[in-house]
């Protein structure tokens, strides 16, 4: 899994009829007047197609769902919930080892950057699918993937 690169956020990008890319909206524009890039200038980029916005909403509403259910989560906001998560299971997770002086070398599981613009769909998909084994393998083992799922579906709508 690679690791979330430091830096300013990352500029979107449309592709026109020509091929050509521009910046796909004002934040993006405003991004590159801030960065000073210039017409004709060459710029390095590392294009990929950016997350579904629903998905990541959705791994949101999950964080929330469990903060609101159960008392392991309580008091956490959803980001933090799904933090929790990656800790829990290592799953988008960096294990890097630290040495302490009681205990000698300790592994410890440092959560990688879900950013949305930063991972692929695919690995995103892979870390919800985890996320939600998780729960129910060591939370909710009564229900299944398609339950939480639709639970998941249901946060919010009671605040419309």
């Amino acid at each position: 899994m690679k690791r979330h690169r430091s830096g300013p956020a990352r500029i979107m990008l449309a592709v026109t009829d020509g091929g050509q890319f521009i910046p796909a909206d004002d934040i993006s524009r405003e991004m590159c007047r801030k960065r000073k890039f210039r017409i004709g200038e060459v710029v390095a980029a590392d294009l990929k197609r950016p997350r579904n916005l629903t998905a990541w909403k959705i791994a949101h509403q999950l964080g929330t769902l469990l903060s609101e259910n159960l008392d392991d989560f309580s008091g956490l906001d959803a980001h933090r919930v799904l933090k929790r998560l990656q800790i829990e299971t290592g799953i988008g997770c960096e294990l890097m080892a630290i040495k302490n002086p009681e205990f000698g070398m300790v592994h410890v599981r440092i959560p990688l950057s879900m950013a949305f613009d930063s991972m692929e769909e695919g690995e995103f998909q892979e870390i919800y699918g985890g996320f939600c084994q998780h729960v129910i393998d060591q939370y909710w083992p009564e229900l299944d993937q398609d339950q939480i799922n639709n639970m998941v579906g249901l946060v919010g709508l009671g605040a419309a």
